[in-house]
């Protein structure tokens, strides 16, 4: 690839595409552990909560004033959801928003499925710890069902992602992120993994990121750049095997959104995770979506 790759930022002209694929089988009703951000909830619950309130931190993100005193929500990505589990593959999303594949970020913002209150903590003037009640926006209720149809997901992603580059040659390469706490139930995925890495845009690519959560007590292994990082275990070759390579633009962000170097070479993925982990994986997916864009500064 030439260097100019995976440079396009976000924008209404040419917007960014996430595809987000949700295991919810049901070993997806199990907790997390002890040890790990989400400890003693079903990760099925907390994929979701992490989900929707990545869903609003991207809304917020891309809210701009106007003149006029109201606000505007800028549509610089488009998103998908679908969930996973038996033998069904199926969007999400829910409400006015049912049996949708792609919404904009003003779909997302104008159409929640509820607005729950929930407890937030933070810390007063004294230094003491106290509980405020927020509102949170929904869009994606838990789920956990069956087995774990992983490559169905992934073929599903990779023809909207095809459909998608089509219609948008130019924007910024597709964006797949696959979270899931198994192996797949119906066969290998490798080959449509190499199959999504043949779309591209004239900015690159698609990329595949997988985000594995798990209820052991080992530390996750995040971003690996070659397999004797990871546990000798089958499945965690296959999943780095099937992990995009992260693009160099990409890879500088993600330093600095980790406090730490990420070596050349390391792939979009997170082994033994848990529900930090899958934030960690949203924030750095859509980091396209919160950079400043060239035409910011025409904008009132």
């Amino acid at each position: 690839m030439n260097a100019a790759t995976y440079t396009q930022v976000w924008g209404g002209a040419r917007p960014g595409c996430l595809i987000f694929l949700l295991d919810q089988s049901g070993s997806m009703a199990d907790h997390f552990g002890s040890a790990q951000a989400g400890a003693g909830r079903r990760k099925c619950d907390m994929v979701a909560t992490v989900l929707n309130g990545f869903l609003n931190e991207l809304i917020v993100a891309n809210t701009v004033a106007q003149r006029d005193g109201t606000t505007e929500v800028r549509p610089r990505a488009e998103v998908a959801v679908l969930g996973y589990e038996g033998i069904s593959v199926e969007p999400v999303l829910q409400g006015n928003l049912a049996g949708r594949t792609f919404v904009s970020l003003p779909d997302l913002q104008m159409n929640p499925l509820d607005i729950e209150r929930r407890k937030r903590t933070e810390i007063d003037d004294i230094g003491q710890e106290i509980a405020i009640t927020v509102p949170f926006p929904v869009w994606v209720k838990a789920k956990a069902g069956a087995g774990t149809p992983m490559c169905m997901a992934l073929r599903e992603a990779r023809d909207l992602a095809r459909d998608w580059a089509r219609n948008h040659p130019d924007s910024y390469p597709p964006v797949i992120i696959n979270v899931t706490d198994g192996v797949a139930s119906d066969g290998d995925p490798f080959e449509i993994a190499n199959e999504i890495s043949d779309i591209t845009t004239s900015d690159g690519a698609a990329l595949l990121f997988n985000v594995h959560i798990t209820d052991l007590p080992f530390s996750p292994v995040a971003y690996p750049a070659s397999t004797q990082e990871l546990p000798a275990d089958p499945y965690a070759q296959l999943l780095f095997s099937i992990s995009s390579e992260i693009p160099t633009t990409s890879r500088n962000l993600l330093q600095s959104l980790v406090s730490r170097e990420v070596a050349a070479g390391a792939r979009g993925l997170i082994f033994n995770g848990d529900a930090a982990s899958v934030r960690q994986m949203f924030v750095f997916a859509s980091v396209p979506a919160t950079q400043p864009h060239p035409m910011d500064h025409e904008r009132p």
